[in-house]
């Protein structure tokens, strides 16, 4: 195993736990399998625990044009190039699991730690390649685990949490999201793992701490590292850097959403509320809007969307490729930073559509300005989170347009944390009513693809159709999806 400590391997080596052979300046194990060399660490980094990597590194995956497949050799290695994001800059993004491979560096290989690492490969890779057999063998690794798990939980109970114990609830979780493609019983397990996830962030003794009320749980919302801030530094775990720092965090926001959206939803549903009480709901919401509207205002550069191509809707429906689209493609700094404007843009949509929902119940013909205004701000909305359906399905949204154009080649299978990031934005643009019909069959097939080729089985349940699904449900899962955004390689403690 490799020890990130002190290794003098190139980064991709380290991150796939291999040993290397130090080539210069590529290594040959790298060039051999294909992979891209990250290069090496210098001197003076060789002593602390950092982890980098390019955040959209190309990965081999299976595609429905091409033969090759993952492997089920290095399950570890596999979870690292599918699901760790590292952060290039932390300053503005945080990556998604990107302390992992400094966990796993000083982990037995027969830990809790990469028993957890693993189910999540199998369950994945057995979703990819339509293996039942490693379903099963990640089903049974996940029931032997659970065990242990439990002892863990009673020792950061009685003493204080710890990152690996925070860790293994958030990889157990997403292996229910992962393994779940059907309506049942099952499908509540990953919110078990939620609230095990809330409670090692509650505890007192916790590194980690919650921005808002003990609330937050229940409609999933983000999460705060607690730490020394620097004057002015209140960065949450949904946040765009900004020169303006009267900014709000996107947290802070998406904390008064929710109670807002059952309120509004539950008002719209009751035939007997007065236009009084409708009036209320409609000024909190715009309050919200303001909020909304303003947040990206100052927003630094680095998170602006950069278009990378254009396809027309003639080349779209011509093409072999399942999820392609008339419109811009657009791509980002990272996966990070795509997820928090998607983040940004299906809640806002979300808002949008009570507000337009209310002012029609209302019969208010002074709001008539205010609805055509909403509607096109939710219309650019849907097109951005459109445009970026390519950045997280495709190994390379660059090469897209190429690709999608050609009669003979597919888009390759990007990355499975792409997909898992993408979920919750899918689902909104395949539920909500202001979306145009055909906007929202097309997030269904994108869903299937994404539970059928990148192995997300959530994804298959919400390309099924139902309406009916919980939000408190599908909000929770991600909560697992933003905590795994508190995880930073950290330096050794003295």
């Amino acid at each position: 195993m490799v020890n990130y400590g002190v290794s003098r391997a190139c980064g991709t080596c380290r991150k796939r736990r291999k040993k290397c052979d130090e080539g210069r300046p590529a290594c040959i194990r790298c060039l051999k399998s294909g992979r891209t060399c990250l290069g090496y660490r210098s001197n003076d980094e060789l002593r602390f625990r950092h982890h980098v990597a390019p955040v959209n590194a190309p990965v081999r995956l299976p595609s429905p044009l091409e033969s090759g497949v993952p492997t089920t050799e290095d399950p570890v290695g596999f979870f690292l190039d599918q699901y760790v994001v590292c952060s290039n800059n932390p300053r503005v993004s945080r990556g998604f699991l990107d302390g992992l491979p400094s966990l796993l560096a000083d982990a037995h290989p027969s830990s809790d730690l990469v028993q957890a690492v693993e189910i999540v490969a199998w369950a994945t890779l057995g979703n990819q390649l339509a293996r039942p057999d490693l379903l099963a063998r990640a089903g049974r690794q996940y029931i032997g685990l659970l065990h242990s798990f439990q002892d863990l939980l009673q020792c950061c109970q009685l003493l204080a949490p710890t990152v690996e114990a925070l860790v293994i609830a958030i990889l157990l979780g997403l292996y229910e999201i992962i393994s779940s493609d059907e309506l049942s019983q099952g499908q509540q397990k990953h919110v078990a793992h939620v609230r095990g996830v809330c409670a090692l962030l509650l505890s007192p003794n916790s590194p980690f701490d919650l921005f808002s009320s003990t609330q937050l749980f229940q409609v999933a919302n983000p999460l705060l590292i607690k730490r020394d801030l620097q004057v002015r530094d209140n960065r949450g775990v949904l946040c765009a850097p900004a020169s303006n720092h009267a900014v709000h965090n996107l947290d802070i926001i998406l904390i008064k959403c929710h109670p807002l959206f059952e309120h509004a939803n539950a008002q719209l549903q009751n035939p007997s509320v007065t236009f009084h009480e409708l009036r209320k709901t409609l000024d909190c919401a715009l309050a919200l809007e303001l909020a909304f509207s303003q947040w990206g205002t100052n927003r630094d550069a680095s998170w602006n969307a950069n278009t990378v191509g254009f396809i027309t809707q003639k080349d779209a429906e011509a093409s072999s490729c399942p999820f392609a689209w008339g419109g811009p493609v657009h791509a980002y700094l990272d996966i990070y930073v795509a997820a928090v404007m998607n983040t940004y843009r299906k809640t806002y949509l979300m808002l949008l559509d009570v507000l337009i929902r209310l002012a029609f119940r209302m019969g208010d013909s002074n709001q008539a300005d205010n609805v055509t205004t909403w509607e096109k701000q939710a219309h650019i909305l849907i097109d951005d989170i459109v445009a970026s359906i390519p950045y997280h399905l495709t190994n390379n949204p660059h090469k897209y347009q190429q690709d999608v154009l050609s009669p003979t080649s597919s888009p390759r299978v990007g990355r499975s944390v792409g997909g898992l990031l993408l979920l919750h934005p899918l689902f909104v643009l395949s539920t909500c009513s202001t979306v145009p019909q055909p906007i929202q069959k097309y997030a269904l097939k994108c869903l299937a693809w994404i539970g059928k080729y990148m192995g997300i089985g959530q994804g298959t349940l919400m390309s099924k159709g139902y309406t009916s699904l919980p939000f408190q449900e599908t909000a929770e899962g991600h909560v697992l999806i933003w905590a795994g955004m508190l995880l930073h390689p950290a330096d050794k403690q003295t």
